[in-house]
């Protein structure tokens, strides 16, 4: 992981070729758009929402301008039920599939949907040291997550999934998981390049300035999430949730998942040489020389540490060259999984030889 992280970090000094345009996207902020519902008869405890009528509101003024927007991502988790719901649940269903809200996973195996029982997706994903890194298409539930979620509502083709690849029909072939690029950040729209506003604030602009629905809404990717609180350390740094789960779409609608025939081959091809070195660095290549003009030769083992350089230049070339994000963890373990076979057949030839025993002559 930390390896991809400076992989990252090259990445962010160099040109973003594919970065969203930011009049195609508009974030719509609900960390001060809250208010308390109580969870008692006596309203002696309460618990903070997000105000559903404002909801309900910018709902309805999509459905009455046709839904010409291009999606709904509602990164809020309706936990628990209050008043009005039913009308929410109604503004809802008037977006079809261009809307999308959140389900979250308890634990390992229990998935616990939200309550207005509209459509969603998972939102959860496993972490790794703390950061989120690796994000599935699907889940250990029979579940699907956020970023599959909004691709397969976008982007019609057919996609399949097995235990071993994915398959997008008529693009290509894909691991499982995505460690998906950032290219939309924080600070995009913290120094104003992209529009984020207030829910109560747009809503209340509605109703005295309708035309500002398609100066801002009109045909865009609507991001609705908390941007102040919701915080989460990703491998490369710390990232809004909603901006984590759409930057994972947007990997996935860039074909950034996809993986292409040349660059299967010469992913054979590298790990074919280096399980070479691996299998012969003791008896066939101890050492190379390298020859540089007014220096003295230099020698350069073959051993683990040169190996994993030639694992992390590899990484490099696949993120910068083939916009593939890979884990070398499987490279890693594939040499340890090497050397447990040459241990036991050195073992048995060992014992093999030592078994023989030379008569003398009579």
């Amino acid at each position: 992981m930390t390896i991809q992280k400076w992989v990252g970090v090259v990445r962010l000094v160099l040109p973003e070729a594919n970065k969203p345009a930011n009049d195609r996207i508009i974030f719509i902020d609900v960390s001060r758009s809250r208010y308390l519902l109580p969870v008692n008869a006596d309203a002696t405890e309460n618990d903070v929402v997000v105000n559903r009528d404002w909801l309900r509101q910018l709902y309805q003024f999509i459905a009455q301008h046709g839904n010409s927007i291009q999606y709904v991502f509602n990164d809020i988790m309706f936990d628990r039920g209050a008043p009005g719901d039913s009308l929410l649940r109604t503004a809802i269903a008037a977006l079809g599939n261009k809307f999308l809200a959140i389900n979250s996973r308890n634990g390992q195996y229990e998935l616990q949907r939200n309550s207005l029982g509209v459509r969603a997706a998972t939102a959860s994903v496993d972490l790794q040291s703390g950061a989120v890194y690796k994000i599935p298409f699907l889940g250990k539930l029979g579940d699907t997550l956020v970023p599959y979620q909004i691709y397969t509502d976008l982007h019609p083709h057919r996609a399949t999934t097995n235990w071993l690849f994915s398959w997008f029909s008529g693009k290509g072939i894909s691991f499982n998981t995505q460690i998906n690029d950032y290219p939309l950040r924080r600070n995009d729209f913290v120094n104003g390049e992209y529009i984020k506003i207030g829910l109560g604030e747009l809503v209340s602009l509605l109703h005295v300035a309708p035309e500002i629905y398609d100066q801002y809404l009109k045909n865009r990717f609507i991001l609705i999430g908390d941007f102040e609180n919701d915080q989460h350390n990703t491998y490369l740094n710390k990232q809004p949730g909603t901006l984590i789960l759409f930057n994972a779409y947007w990997h996935l609608a860039q074909g950034g998942q996809l993986i292409s025939f040349w660059y299967l081959l010469i992913l054979y091809l590298f790990l074919y040489g280096i399980v070479w070195l691996e299998t012969h660095k003791k008896t066939v290549v101890y050492q190379h020389k390298l020859k540089i003009p007014y220096f003295e030769v230099f020698i350069i083992p073959v051993n683990i540490i040169t190996i994993s350089i030639l694992l992390i230049g590899f990484t490099y070339v696949s993120a910068l060259l083939f916009h593939v994000n890979i884990s070398i963890f499987h490279l890693i373990a594939l040499f340890s999984l090497i050397d447990t076979v040459k241990f036991f057949i050195n073992k048995l030839e060992k014992r093999g030889s030592s078994d023989i025993q030379i008569k003398p002559d009579e």
